[in-house]
């Protein structure tokens, strides 16, 4: 299965990058999880940077997948989402380190969620990765899960620190726990997501829909910047998943600048 990752990530990555077509840069838009993640975020910078992505969004007549944040600003977050279909996703669990004990884990992911979050977005302990305590992780997923009403979970794994191997066993043990969607990184580590990372869980994904039909989430993260670059995961997740998973219910690209590039690709177009 590994081999036949890396074999669909070589492919993509080797293939010629062509202009992307128009209708792809506004399905790229559609999948992002806009970001602001700083340890120096307050009330301000972040209602400017809600007001800034909703002024970029009205210039191409469409809107993104969520905001991502940190909890505290759920509150600003619900007051300026109205009525706009976009998802209020936050980082809990000691983000980025998930170096919280479980229960807290679970208090604030479910403390979350009742202030208003829909998606939930926590952090495998890396060390129980690191040690192969695979059960573990698959554990403490299921706990953080079984504890929230009706937020989906995404469960980062932190790729760029893991070989092959521990990539796919995460991705089938967040699976059994109950993840709603598999992502690739913080975003606050020197290597973030790679195709040969997403294809793996891509992979692991594939087989729990061929054993069970249920379809779980996919979320490449962490330096992904460029529409290129993004088209490149999307190409890849639909040439092992299928088209059915490109879509927001079921693939995100976590991103900070590449919103602001791709809507600037579809002006141009545009012009």
């Amino acid at each position: 299965m590994i081999d036949k990752a890396i074999l669909s990530a070589e492919k993509i990555s080797l293939s010629e990058t062509n202009e992307v077509p128009l209708s792809e840069l506004k399905k790229i838009i559609s999948l992002i999880d806009y970001t602001s993640l700083n340890d120096t975020d307050h009330s301000s910078s972040i209602l400017k940077w809600m007001s800034d992505s909703l002024d970029i969004m009205k210039s191409v007549s469409m809107h993104f997948a969520a905001w991502c944040v940190y909890p505290e600003f759920i509150p600003l977050l619900l007051e300026k989402r109205n009525d706009l279909a976009i998802n209020i996703a936050v980082v809990c669990g000691n983000f980025p380190s998930g170096k919280a004990l479980t229960q807290i884990k679970i208090e604030e992911s479910t403390l979350a969620e009742a202030m208003g979050a829909d998606e939930i977005d926590i952090v495998i302990n890396k060390g129980w990765a690191k040690e192969g305590s695979f059960q573990k992780i698959e554990k403490e997923i299921h706990l953080i899960k079984g504890a929230l009403a009706n937020a989906h979970l995404k469960v980062i794994m932190e790729t760029g620190l893991l070989d092959d191997h521990q990539i796919y066993e995460i991705s089938k043990a967040a699976i059994r726990g109950g993840a709603d969607f598999i992502k690739t990184s913080t975003g606050k580590v020197d290597k973030g997501a790679s195709l040969k990372a997403v294809a793996i869980m891509s992979y692991a994904i594939k087989e729990h829909y061929d054993a069970t039909g249920i379809r779980i989430g996919i979320k490449p993260s962490g330096g992904i910047a460029s529409p290129e670059e993004a088209y490149q995961y999307v190409q890849l997740v639909q040439s092992i998943l299928g088209e059915g998973w490109i879509n927001n219910k079921l693939f995100r690209i976590g991103a900070s600048r590449l919103l602001t590039n791709t809507v600037q690709k579809v002006l141009d177009f545009q012009a």
